[in-house]
């Protein structure tokens, strides 16, 4: 991402609160002759309009010396304006140059923010700048201007210091009061300059502001390394205006013993002790009215002292604010909680621009050069840097330690070390406590503060994967020591220590985790309790998550299937570790003493992963479904003909209609229709029976299909098995579509709908609605074919159902085509391609090839050709016939390319296109989209 020189200019009116509040309706008025009056003069002399809230207004110019005079401009101005006499507007500016950014977030870069703090510190009527801005001006200051020189001033950023210069000019006031730095005497505070910047949390700043407005105690909760600190001080020094009796910072972290919490807040405050009396009620005399703000910071190792100080100050002087950091609440009457969120982090697939906006990569950055490791803004390695951030939790300890790295490694090499990350992030600050140097001696000291009972339910916790929720949590931990009535206690205290995060949406249960550096110290210490501890904790998630899988499976072919497969999307990570754990699990659980140590068991394994087969399909997942198959299938446990390794396989055939795997699907059905035959399980007869029918059709054996669909439609029909016939009744629908009696097709899609109403699977009825619209495309009755697909679509994206959106997008892609509308069509398909070669449904990519080189008509004939080529060569690779009626568009389409090429150019660009690979077909295809 590109940065260029902008000279900043911020503007805001002196008292504009006390002015609203004093004139009520008539303000509006004279708020907007003051954005009159700014607007114009930065129209004037080029200036640009970034941001205006309010009164404040943020701007950017490319030449300082035209900031310079369009802040003259406006000064004059305010004070030849005719204010109505209660209402002179006096308006502080503050100016700044340095580097910034143009993103879609907008302008971004750390200098933006040293500008506001720079005019922060002015009066109404005063314009200051920096010590950047006035060495950019040195030649070039408008004519009767010139700048004085105020002296070195910490900002409110509490960062390095910096030189501020007034500037005076013809008829602007040249006396002020001192500025409004930390270094004024009038603001009366403690509060410790920092070396480093400041970056981001603009929005937390504001509501932390807000909650002290209105609360007179705020805790600042986080775990170790959140930024707490940090946090809690700016938001201090934001405060500072000069009235009152100050902010003032007592730091908490170096004490070890309890009753030097009111001592320590006593020399703070000036406070002496009295023989013979508590310090706290001597503190509580002294302060006695004055008002003033508080800072206790980091309170968690000596929680109860400082929620008893607290509880005295709050009771017996009414106007002291104060404003907490600890790892917990105080939990004392009056107290709101603000819970320190990460810093922002960008998402996996963010541009460079968008990945170095975001507050974690723009602290990383900032860290890295104080280091003398600049980055560079390429995609890739911006990618990089965005994965550490999230891998980092977007925490900003971790983070500055990260950063530090880059004095010997490069950013690659930190991302592939990060699963070692608490020996690789050391090194912190040699000035801070011993606990804030690693990233290890930080949760560490968070463990230590734990009861052992919180440590046990801790390193239970970490067997999760992504979130989980109050009932996965007490079944994970009842399994141990912890009493199930307790769980919930211990997981409070959890969340109240900022070791256990909570995502309460407002619209569903309430979703806990774990920061992934805590759960690796959780999964370090739970590997040490023992390798018996560990397992048992293990098996209570597999089985928990087993039983969840097993309940949903009925319900995903039922009413509510789009409350359950949103449920289960929820909890996939939690079902891909439980599948993993199946995997590599040794000697026997519970129930299982018929084992021998050290042989896998798979069966709860291959029962999860059966149960998830319509899941696996709906929401694109059906290759990793197979290969979770495979691999469990592959163990020697699982090689035994049973029904249940014959439903395994009865899943896997399912899942490979949907991703090319032809052959081996038919191998499958064929040793699990043995199996079934043998155990006499009709069902599941009926159900390979349906698959391996399928399977053919794809193939182009529709005469081996047709015996397989009867035999399985009368199994269905005996059973009286509603879902089971309309599957059937759907496969027989394709096979008449591709024998040429669309009409019989028709009909048979037409009473698959009817029964799929029936049993409430709504995803099928979307399906099924598709097909009928399928067919009616082939009878040549376009719009009642597209309002059927249209209608299959709504379905399949209100289910957010891939293999359903995938299909019918094509589909109408085809509709369009066959109307003429090339320019729809494409859009159709192309988003067809995206999604099928997203989700691995290799043959529906192949078909949207197919579509794109049609609908490219007239515009690029060579494109067309090719991705003819790459179509056909993907579907002979498949082993897979086209269908009818997309393989009469084709070959008419390739009639046509080769009357309008020349046989030879049309024979070269067709050749060019079977020999593309993957990622050059899908660059030829999309283009742009990818």
């Amino acid at each position: 991402m590109a940065t260029q020189t902008f000279t900043f200019l911020f503007t805001d009116i002196e008292g504009s609160t006390a002015m609203l509040r004093n004139l009520g309706d008539a303000y509006a008025e004279i708020l907007a002759d003051h954005h009159r009056i700014i607007r114009a003069a930065l129209a004037a002399r080029g200036g640009r309009e970034i941001d205006t809230q309010g009164d404040a207004f943020f701007a950017v110019f490319t030449s300082p010396s035209a900031c310079v005079a369009a802040a003259i401009d406006m000064q004059r101005a305010f004070i030849s304006w005719p204010w109505p006499a209660s209402a002179a507007v006096r308006v502080r500016m503050g100016i700044h140059s340095g580097e910034a950014a143009e993103t879609p977030a907008g302008i971004v870069g750390l200098d933006v923010h040293r500008a506001a703090r720079v005019a922060a510190v002015a009066h109404g009527g005063q314009v200051v700048l920096s010590a950047a801005t006035a060495a950019l001006l040195r030649d070039s200051m408008p004519p009767g201007s010139s700048l004085r020189d105020l002296g070195l001033h910490r900002l409110k950023d509490l960062g390095r210091p910096e030189q501020i210069f007034q500037l005076q000019a013809d008829g602007l006031p040249a006396a002020f009061p001192p500025l409004r730095s930390l270094d004024n005497p009038g603001l009366l505070n403690n509060l410790p300059a920092q070396v480093s910047s400041f970056i981001g949390r603009e929005a937390e700043l504001a509501e932390v502001h807000r909650l002290i407005a209105a609360s007179r105690l705020v805790t600042l909760t986080g775990p170790g390394g959140s930024g707490k600190t940090r946090l809690g001080l700016q938001a201090a020094a934001g405060l500072l205006d000069g009235s009152g009796d100050g902010v003032w910072f007592a730091d908490l972290a170096p004490l070890q013993d309890a009753d030097l919490v009111a001592v320590t807040v006593a020399k703070v405050l000036g406070v002496s002790e009295e023989p013979g009396r508590p310090l706290a009620g001597t503190l509580a005399d002294a302060v006695g009215q004055r008002r003033l703000l508080l800072l206790l910071d980091n309170c968690e190792h000596v929680i109860d002292a400082c929620a008893r100080l607290a509880d005295a100050l709050l009771r017996n002087c009414r106007n002291v604010v104060l404003l907490a950091t600890s790892r917990e609440p105080l939990c004392i009457d009056g107290e709101r909680v603000y819970r320190v969120p990460p810093l922002d982090t960008p998402a996996d697939g963010d541009d460079a621009d968008a990945i170095r906006a975001s507050e974690a990569v723009r602290l990383f950055a900032d860290r890295a050069a104080r280091h003398g490791a600049a980055l560079s803004w390429d995609q890739r390695t911006a990618s990089v840097v965005g994965r550490v951030c999230r891998r980092l939790d977007g925490m900003p300890l971790a983070i500055e330690l990260g950063a530090a790295r880059l004095r010997g490694m490069s950013v690659a090499e930190l991302d592939a070390r990060l699963d070692q990350r608490f020996a690789l992030l050391t090194g912190g600050s040699r000035t801070a406590m011993p606990r804030q140097r690693t990233l290890l001696a930080m949760v560490d000291w968070s463990w230590e503060l734990l009861t052992a009972a919180e440590r046990h339910v801790l390193a239970r916790f970490s067997v999760f994967a992504g979130g989980f929720d109050l009932a996965a949590a007490e079944a994970v931990t009842a399994a141990g020591d912890a009493g199930a009535g307790e769980i919930v206690g211990h997981l409070g205290a959890l969340v109240d220590k900022s070791l256990v995060q909570f995502d309460d949406t407002g619209t569903g249960p309430v979703r806990y985790r774990l920061l992934e550096t805590v759960r690796q110290y959780a999964a370090g210490r739970l590997e040490a309790a023992g390798p018996a501890a560990a397992r048992d904790a293990r098996i209570a998630h597999r089985d928990h998550y087993l039983a969840l899988a097993e309940a949903a499976a009925p319900r995903l072919v039922a009413s509510d299937q789009a409350e359950w497969l949103d449920r289960l999307d929820l909890e996939l990570d939690n079902l891909r570790a439980a599948i993993a754990f199946s995997l590599q699990q040794a000697g026997p659980g519970p129930g299982e003493a018929g084992r021998s140590l050290g042989e896998a068991d798979p069966a709860p394994g291959i029962r999860l992963a059966v149960s998830l087969r319509m899941f696996w399909k709906a929401r694109g997942h059906a290759t990793e479904g197979v290969e979770a198959l495979r691999a469990l299938l592959g163990l020697p446990a699982a090689r035994e003909g049973t029904l249940l390794r014959a439903r395994a396989l009865a899943t896997a055939a399912y899942l490979l209609e949907q991703t090319g795997g032809y052959a081996v699907a038919g191998e499958y059905c064929a040793e699990a229709l043995a199996i079934a035959r043998s155990a006499g399980d009709d069902h599941l007869v009926a159900d390979l029976l349906d698959v391996r029918a399928f399977v053919l059709l794809r193939q182009g054996q529709r005469a081996a299909a047709l015996p397989l669909i009867e035999l399985g439609l009368g199994l269905a029909r005996r059973l009286d098995d509603s879902h089971l016939t309309a599957r059937l009744l759907a496969v027989r629908s394709f096979a008449l579509d591709v024998g040429g009696d669309h009409a019989g097709a028709a009909r048979d899609a037409a009473e698959s709908v009817l029964l799929y109403r029936q049993v409430g699977d709504r995803r099928q009825v979307g399906t099924m609605v598709g097909n009928l619209g399928y067919a009616e495309l082939s009878m040549g009755d376009l719009q009642t074919a597209r309002g059927h697909l249209l209608e299959s679509l709504d379905i399949a994206r209100a289910l957010d159902d891939h293999y359903g959106v995938v299909y019918e997008t094509f589909n109408l892609g085809l509709a369009e085509y066959l109307g003429g509308s090339l320019s729809a069509a494409q859009e159709y398909f192309a988003e067809s391609l995206d999604l099928a070669r997203r989700v691995r449904m290799t043959a529906s990519a192949a078909y949207a090839l197919i579509g794109l080189a049609m609908a490219g008509g007239e515009a690029d004939l060579a494109r067309s050709a090719r991705l003819h080529g790459a179509a056909d060569q993907a579907l002979v690779v498949l082993g897979e016939t086209v269908e009818p009626l997309e393989g009469r568009l084709r070959d008419l389409d390739s009639r046509r390319l080769r009357s309008a090429m020349g046989a030879s150019a049309f024979e070269a660009e067709y050749a060019a296109g079977q020999a593309l690979t993957a990622e050059e077909t899908l660059a030829l295809a999309l283009g742009d989209r990818i």
